[in-house]
């Protein structure tokens, strides 16, 4: 009887033990899941922005032409640009802060769910 009490104990310990194991592969999992999405969303970014510095530059080039200084193709490019930098700092930066909250913690509730029903099955 001792001993089923100590090996009913050892068996919960290593239960218990191997439920941990399996909570930390499924964060580190889900934080890897997370972090490569960021990383993604960053690059794809990054990218788009160089696209559009080129892609303003040569607009800029093509309306100084047009106006017959370069000046004016600069300034007429990058006003714009400078009054929705404006507008963006003063008005969006809660919008999109909310979306991407919500869209990570979407991610993150659905990567759990997922992993949850796997291991029910």
């Amino acid at each position: 009887m001792n001993e089923s009490i100590k090996e009913l104990a050892r068996d919960l310990k290593d239960y218990i033990e191997l439920r941990f194991d399996w909570i930390a592969i499924n964060a580190s999992d889900v934080l890897s899941h997370l972090v490569s999405l960021v990383l993604q969303k960053v690059f794809a970014i990054l990218l788009l922005g160089i696209a559009l510095f080129f892609l303003m530059f040569a607009l800029a080039q093509y309306l100084g032409d047009l106006m017959g200084n370069p000046v004016f193709g600069y300034l007429s490019v990058g006003l714009p640009l400078l009054l929705l930098g404006i507008l963006f700092l003063s008005n969006t930066p809660r919008f999109i802060f909310g979306r991407m909250k919500e869209s990570l913690s979407d991610d993150l509730s659905n990567k759990l769910l997922l992993k949850k029903k796997d291991h029910d099955k």
